[in-house]
């Protein structure tokens, strides 16, 4: 790249000789744009009071199950229409219309979106396409599509008719017309004028280069009705705008920030591309050749900065080009995948960024040959970025998880430079209350492709999905990506202030980037993204994540152990292969195959839930986790398909997070992962030594057992004199399991927790016989204590010889469950939510229970203690009894600890205080409620009750 001499006379030259390949570097106001270490994306400064809202849509388009057009054979089938051959009547239009006006002259490029059910029969013709002008009722471009044209079966493709609107106001027509020879399903129809293209490369680019600095310019690109709306976002964040009338205003507006003009060449489409990356470089914007006179002189009198037509005769050449001119100035952690018939969208992201733009397909060697050497100078450990799309998604990602390269799919996002400059605080919701678990089936449903940004800009928001009015009537896990926090976190904040308890936000394939982990060669860059996965996870609020590979492909052992050693804060795993396989990694996080990966429609959802939950004989609960396509399942077939099994009562919805802690209690694991503090194996393990000595026993499989034909009473274990675990009330829980439930019920085990400096026991328990419920079956025994920082603490566990006993692992929690009062699962009696509470008032309520429940049956065995948050509005008027507190044996019918409070035993008014209940649980299966009665005297507010 020459580099520009200062003067006045170089300047004329470039303006004079506009066909010239000259490259030139311009300084231009410096990015304001900020990429801190370990920021995957970069972020944006705030946007402008007031941005420019310019309309850049490129297409036409209209939904074969849109009132726009019609059909003369064919029905509907979810969000498409299909003809199937015995069905419907053949050699008739299936769409027809809409008639349009609108469209603007000179050439276009029309589309059809059509699949097929066999392409390789015969070569038969199946469809004809055609554009027509109802006007004159002149056909403007025709021909066939026979079977062999499509590349694959039921998968939508793409077919093209260039056409020329000669006249202005003519109603146009795209039909398809069915031959009745085999089933084919349209997507949409529709047309791309040249001229709207040729705009939106301009100004798409321009929104880039202004937006990079502070975003100004907004834009509304999404052809499709019923999306998200021209000012859905703009509104619902809060952000000024004024409608731009005259999107080349905006050239004169932003003048002194352009310092001109890099010109594709239309005979090599991926050109625009190259421009894109040149552009960005030189503080340019992107021009058609058709645009160079308008933009060349006044007003505007933009000199070229460089012209690429007739440079290059392939793409390949041009991305040779790129690499070996380019990619060493602009960044290596991202890299733009950009269809370079997408005109407009992410095209102002790679132009502010300084991003290469390229389209290559790893399927095509050659082409794929220069992917690598983009994709070698990346960094490998996940914090580099392929931000777009593939022209092969399968072959795509694979590639770039070979390199330790990441995708987030965002070819079709618009206005990411905006986005990324909204506030970076997120309101993340606590989880919501677990159910009890019962033998039940337990059912999650998932909304797939929340890792998509596009669908999340343009879909995600509408009245098919997060705006129907129905939502939060039943429980649903909406997957979006981690990168939000990055790319959109104003979106993101805004999902977790509308959503409802029963809004679940989960993570999408496969982290903070999509990947197919099983691919990558390299452990410990793999150990690093899944590392960067659970950080950006765990301040985005997501504690489950979706793995997926090779699209449908189960997960390796080592994939799943980095999961569950570089990710502790996640409560599970769903995997995209099917068949609803439950699995631990590392003896602590679950994972599950999908029993469905993709249901595209209400009966399909209905069907799958039957099939799984078929067989269930009662002994012990079943999980079953549906996921379904966004683009053909909305929130009201969801609906639907819950209403159908509303008559059977052994079938429960819940939230994928609830789903995972229903799973790790049924296999005994924490049921919130923040809480753990830390986890030892009994014995040494492929994945972690064992830091206990032990005087009796051995290993058995998964533990360290001991048996009476073999071992005398003595410690089974004892250690490790640990010394950094936290101050404050913790608990410690033993996973174990006896031989045999049946003969007399003898002490078979003491715990205890052992404080080293003082040699005192801070907590202890003898274990009978009768306290498993069941022979050789895993069974949490927990001891809850007060921890002193930097004392040394022992877990030992005496061993009575008088059964076999194994333990599997030791678990030291902060508590180990906790219900929030305004959540879905305690009763109430009295009082409302209100903020982030369950509140009382004198006015309004009676003296009665404001609080009840969980009538929890699944309390381990040991000594407990039970937390509640209250606050008093007045804390000095006098000492009348406000409240009080009980944990209530429902099974028993009596009170196994409680205490009245009085008003003057809060501290201070209006701020939350603990009031702490102790006992011993000794007794299986009993349901717990862990209490608030109102004695209608003061306003009482409850947050949240732990039990440790």
């Amino acid at each position: 790249m020459k580099s520009k001499k200062t003067g006045l006379m170089l300047l004329i030259v470039i303006m004079l000789v506009a066909t010239v390949n000259l490259t030139v570097s311009v300084p231009f106001a410096k990015a304001a744009i900020s990429w801190p270490s370990g920021q995957v994306l970069p972020s944006f400064p705030t946007p402008a009071a007031t941005l420019d809202v310019m309309d850049t849509i490129t297409e036409f388009k209209y939904q074969s199950n849109g009132t726009e057009v019609s059909h003369s054979t064919g029905h509907l089938d979810g969000n498409n229409w299909i003809v199937q051959t015995g069905i419907d009547p053949g050699n008739n239009f299936m769409i027809y219309g809409p008639y349009e006006t609108d469209i603007p002259t000179g050439t276009n490029s029309a589309f059809f979106e059509l699949a097929v059910d066999n392409n390789t029969a015969n070569n038969d013709a199946i469809v004809r396409i055609d554009v027509r002008d109802n006007t004159s009722g002149q056909t403007l471009a025709a021909r066939d599509i026979t079977r062999q044209e499509w590349t694959g079966t039921y998968t939508m493709q793409t077919f093209n008719l260039t056409f020329n609107n000669p006249t202005a106001g003519h109603a146009l027509e795209f039909r398809v017309f069915w031959y009745g020879g085999s089933f084919v399903r349209a997507g949409a129809v529709g047309t791309n004028p040249k001229s709207m293209e040729d705009d939106a490369v301009l100004f798409s680019t321009l929104k880039g280069l202004v937006n990079k600095t502070q975003p100004r310019i907004y834009t509304y690109d999404n052809a499709v009705r019923g999306e998200d709306g021209k000012y859905n976002w703009l509104n619902t964040l809060g952000l000024g705008y004024t409608d731009v009338t005259d999107n080349y205003s905006l050239i004169t507006k932003y003048r002194n920030e352009i310092n001109g003009i890099v010109i594709y060449d239309e005979a090599v489409p991926d050109t625009v591309n190259l421009a894109t990356t040149i552009a960005s470089l030189n503080g340019g914007i992107v021009a058609a050749p058709s645009l160079v006179s308008k933009l060349t002189t006044a007003p505007y009198n933009l000199p070229i900065l460089n012209d690429l037509r007739g440079m290059f005769t392939t793409k390949v050449q041009v991305y040779e080009y790129l690499y070996n001119n380019y990619w060493s100035q602009v960044s290596h952690k991202v890299i733009v995948g950009l269809n370079p018939q997408i005109k407009g969208f992410l095209r102002d992201y790679a132009t502010s960024v300084g991003a290469a733009a390229i389209w290559l397909n790893p399927s095509v060697p050659a082409e794929d040959a220069v992917l690598r050497q983009f994709l070698s100078s990346m960094p490998h450990d996940g914090t580099g970025t392929y931000m777009g799309w593939w022209p092969d998604e399968g072959v795509g990602v694979t590639r770039t998880s070979e390199y330790g390269v990441t995708t987030i799919a965002s070819d079709f996002a618009s206005n990411l430079t905006v986005f990324g400059g909204t506030s970076r605080a997120v309101n993340v919701k606590p989880l919501a209350n677990k159910p009890v678990l019962r033998n039940k089936i337990y059912i999650s449903l998932i909304l797939s492709d929340g890792d998509n940004l596009q669908y999340l800009e343009h879909r995600f928001k509408t009245s098919w999905l997060w705006d129907n009015p129905l939502r939060g009537t039943i429980p649903v896990g909406w997957t979006v990506s981690p990168a939000m926090l990055d790319a959109m976190p104003g979106v993101l904040n805004y999902l977790y202030n509308s959503a409802t308890p029963n809004d679940n936000l989960i993570g999408g394939p496969t982290g903070v980037g999509y990947t197919y982990p099983n691919f990558w060669e390299n452990q410990a860059y793999l150990d690093n993204y899944v590392a960067l996965s659970n950080d950006y996870s765990n301040r985005s609020g997501l504690k489950v994540i979706t793995v997926w590979n090779t699209i449908v492909g189960g997960i390796n052992t080592n994939v799943g152990n980095s999961f569950a050693t570089n990710a502790p804060s996640l409560l599970g795993l769903t995997g995209m292969k099917s068949g609803g396989q439950i699995t631990q990694y590392n003896n602590i996080l679950p994972a599950q195959a999908l029993n469905a990966t993709y249901c595209y429609s209400e009966a399909t959802v209905i069907s799958e839930i039957s099939g799984a939950v078929a067989g269930w004989n009662g002994t012990a609960p079943k999980f079953v986790s549906i996921q379904a396509n966004p683009w053909d399942v909305s929130y009201q077939m969801l609906v639907n398909a819950v209403n159908h099994f509303n008559s059977n009562t052994d079938i429960v919805f819940v939230t994928p997070d609830n789903y995972f802690q229903l799973m790790r209690e049924n296999n005994n694991l924490p049921v919130d992962p923040s809480t753990v503090v830390k986890t030892y194996e009994a014995e040494n393990t492929s994945y972690a030594t064992t830091p206990f000595s032990h005087d009796v026993g051995r290993v058995d499989g998964d533990s360290w057992s001991a048996n009476v034909a073999q071992d005398n009473a003595g410690f089974m274990l004892w250690g490790p004199y640990v010394t950094t675990f936290p101050a404050g009330p913790l608990t410690t829980t033993f996973k174990m399991k006896i031989d045999s439930i049946v003969g007399a019920n003898d002490k078979v085990i003491r715990l205890d927790v052992r404080d080293g400096t003082t040699g005192q026991d801070l907590a202890a328990f003898d274990i009978y016989r009768n306290q498993f419920k069941a022979n050789d079956s895993y069974q949490d025994f927990s001891l809850s204590y007060t921890n002193v920082a930097g004392h040394p603490l022992e877990f030992r566990a005496g061993y009575k010889d008088n059964a076999k006993i194994s333990i599997d692992k030791v678990t030291t929690t902060t508590s180990l469950g906790k219900y929030e009062a305004e959540g879905t699962v305690l009763g109430y009696g009295a009082g409302r939510a209100v903020g982030d509470g369950w509140e009382a008032n004198p006015t309004q309520d009676n003296a009665s229970h404001m609080v009840y429940g969980p009538y929890d049956s699944n309390v381990p065995i040991g000594n407990r203690s039970v937390t509640f948050k209250l606050k008093v509005d007045n804390n000095t008027l006098n000492n009348l009894q406000v409240a009080s507190i009980d944990v209530w044996d429902a099974t028993a019918g009596v009170s196994v600890a409680s205490q009245n409070i009085l008003r003057q035993q809060f501290t201070s008014a209006n701020q939350y205080q603990n009031f702490t209940l102790s006992f011993n649980q000794t007794t299986l299966n009993h349901q717990l409620e862990y209490r608030v009665y109102y004695n209608d005297v003061a306003t009482i507010t409850v947050d949240k009750i732990t039990v440790n």
